[in-house]
């Protein structure tokens, strides 16, 4: 923190606003909002924070306030500054696709409408969004065909001109030519208002009126006029499927899903109780993954500045600031929209299909090719920075070792490359020198044999390189002491300058050369997630072929075939004797003294573990 950082501090006012985080270039990379600016600024400053608020702290360089009279107005500017500034480490909307609005320009002196793809405070009223573009098409046609408003831009627009084609086919009221006064014009945009808004009754009560008005007066034309729209909004009113003036079953259902540092939002639009659309949303910096900060961020960027809004809305998670937030969406929709956690019901049904849905389209990024090279490639850069490689490991192998009580040890090598597990490059070796438990041991036969076949393959000449391909990087899955006897057997083989990394399972701590002190990463670090998936694949590939050759009867064991020996005893004898080896050098009076064991079932072990003994040995046990 710098004095110009320190002397603002100070005097930081305790009052609700909103605060701007500036770096050395004078950028905003954050804006923020707080009901005291005092103690949430300063908040910044002390105690310990998670991994990107340590980063945004870090690149603060300046900051600057803004004072505003309650928490709404906060959350209200706030949302501006952020659309405005776009700052880095804000949470962000990715995906601009938003369903289309009616846009009504009530800040000129002859409105028009027409569609727009956001809403905007920018003084026209807006009515949507409209999930179903073709219904809205319909809706459009019909407004143009009833209420013709002038669709010529502003700057073509000018009074005393000429009129256009518009006018003289019925489809423009031609307030440029004067052939209509404002307050008459204004007359019909307060028509189109109530057609948008849903009062279809009202409206055609209008029409009745002034139908019967113009009848009277012998205005045939303009009688017949009122005629055609009535005829047309009881067609639009017996083809709805929702009566907007009943507000059962009128309701959204939002969900925001979070995995790897990506979040999307899911919502669907309930009318009348039928589902009639959905929209989906991508974040484009999720941070820490809070789903009540996502949520916020997602009603601020699709709801705030809609006219059309359901009275309820169902989310999995509450946002952040939800009574400003209801007080800032009824300020722009005229009513106060209930946003609520369902607990039961077909609301909670239908918000877990949603969850489902986001999860799924967020399984779809994750997976995608781009997506992927883009994980792969910052996993494998974290790595770098985190272990302080000289290069990007573009080679990752990590070994695993799987056996039952030391009988028959299997290994396997499983392979990264470019952060991607490679399976055709995956290895599998079976124990050769072995016939007791002893991990490290069979960790370095591996590795020994790993490293003959790729000295061999290099003074071969062979292309393209298998084993040759040296890694980068040499991952082990285990602790401090997997980590040394792996160091002390790669120093012997002359491999002493491959990089090696443990990672143990239960806390996944890793160990390095590098550091005393273990690293613990968050669980949905990158490069932690990278490692993991390594080392499972290997377990897996390890786990997989032992039972391969159990199953072709490779590690059938001598035991199986002795008279009285079953399956609980055989592994009691091999928990007690650590090995078939160790079972085979024992005494007739230490077998009978094992766990499960009795002097018969000793007897007949001991006999067909010294065929050579047989009648001897045995006898003259039972004799002394």
């Amino acid at each position: 923190m710098n004095d110009k950082i320190a002397e603002k501090l100070k005097k930081l006012p305790a009052q609700p606003g909103c605060y701007l985080m500036k770096d050395a270039a004078g950028t905003v990379i954050y804006v923020g909002k707080a009901v005291n600016l005092r103690h949430r600024v300063r908040s910044y400053f002390t105690g310990s924070h998670d991994g990107k608020t340590e980063l945004l702290v870090a690149n603060i360089d300046d900051l600057e306030t803004i004072v505003v009279d309650s928490e709404a107005e906060a959350l209200i500017l706030e949302s501006n500054l952020i659309k405005e500034y776009l700052p880095h480490y804000n949470i962000l909307m990715r995906d601009d696709k938003h369903y289309p609005y009616l846009r009504l320009t009530l800040d000129e002196q002859y409105p028009r409408l027409l569609v727009a793809r956001r809403a905007k405070n920018d003084g026209s009223k807006y009515f949507g969004p409209y999930p179903d573009v073709h219904a809205m098409r319909l809706g459009l046609g019909f407004i143009r065909d009833s209420f013709p408003l002038r669709s010529c831009s502003g700057k073509s627009w000018r009074a005393g001109q000429r009129a256009c084609l518009n006018a003289h086919i019925g489809r423009c009221l031609a307030p440029c030519e004067g052939r209509v006064s404002a307050e008459q014009y204004r007359a019909v945009v307060d028509e189109v208002q109530m057609f948008l808004s849903g009062k279809t009754k009202e409206l055609l009560k209008r029409q009745r009126q002034l139908m019967d008005e113009a009848a009277a007066e012998l205005r045939f034309e303009q009688a017949a006029r009122h005629r055609d729209i009535i005829n047309g909004l009881t067609q639009i009113q017996m083809r709805q499927q929702l009566d907007v003036g009943e507000r059962a079953g009128h309701y959204d259902v939002a969900a925001v899903a979070v995995a790897e540092g990506q979040a999307v939002a899911q919502v669907f639009f309930v009318r009348g109780g039928k589902v009639i659309g959905n929209q989906h949303q991508f974040f484009a910096n999720a941070g820490s993954g809070d789903p009540a900060a996502l949520m916020q961020s997602f009603f601020l960027d699709y709801y705030a500045g809609g006219d059309m809004l359901p009275p309820h809305i169902y989310v999995n998670a509450l946002p952040e600031d939800k009574q400003p937030l209801e007080q800032l969406l009824a300020a722009s929709c005229g009513h106060k929209p209930q946003i609520s956690k369902p607990q039961a019901g077909d609301k909670r049904r239908l918000l877990r299909l949603a969850e489902e849905n986001a999860k799924l389209l967020l399984s779809n990024q994750l997976n995608s090719e781009q997506r992927r090279e883009q994980r792969n490639a910052e996993a494998l850069e974290r790595l770098r920075t985190l272990l302080q490689l000289p290069r990007t490991p573009q080679r990752i192998e990590c070994y695993d070792i799987s056996h039952i009580q030391g009988a028959h040890m299997v290994g396997s090598m499983a392979v990264a490359l470019g952060g991607e597990i490679a399976p055709r490059h995956g290895r599998k070796f079976k124990i050769k020198t072995l016939d007791h438990s002893d991990d490290f041991a069979a960790l370095a036969e591996v590795l020994e044999r790993r490293w003959r076949r790729g000295r061999e393959e290099r003074e071969q000449g062979k292309t393209p390189l298998d084993f040759g391909n040296w890694p980068e990087l040499l991952l082990i899955d285990g602790g401090k002491g997997q980590l040394s006897a792996v160091r002390e057997r790669l120093d012997e083989l002359g491999a002493g300058q491959v990089n090696i990394i443990a990672l143990a399972k239960e806390n996944e701590e890793i160990y390095t050369d590098a550091h005393g002190e273990p690293l613990l990463l968050p669980r949905e670090d990158a490069a932690l997630q990278l490692l993991q998936r390594l080392r499972d694949e290997a377990h897996r590939m390890a786990v997989t072929y032992h039972r391969q050759l159990r199953g072709k009867g490779q590690l059938h064991s001598e035991l199986d075939d002795i008279e009285g020996v079953g399956p609980v005893r055989r592994q009691a004898l091999l928990r007690s004797f650590g090995s078939l080896k160790n079972i085979r050098a024992a005494s007739l009076e230490e077998l009978a003294a094992a766990p499960k064991m009795n002097k018969a079932a000793a007897l007949k072990l001991y006999a067909a573990l010294h065929p050579q003994q047989a009648g001897t040995g045995e006898s003259k046990g039972e004799e002394e």
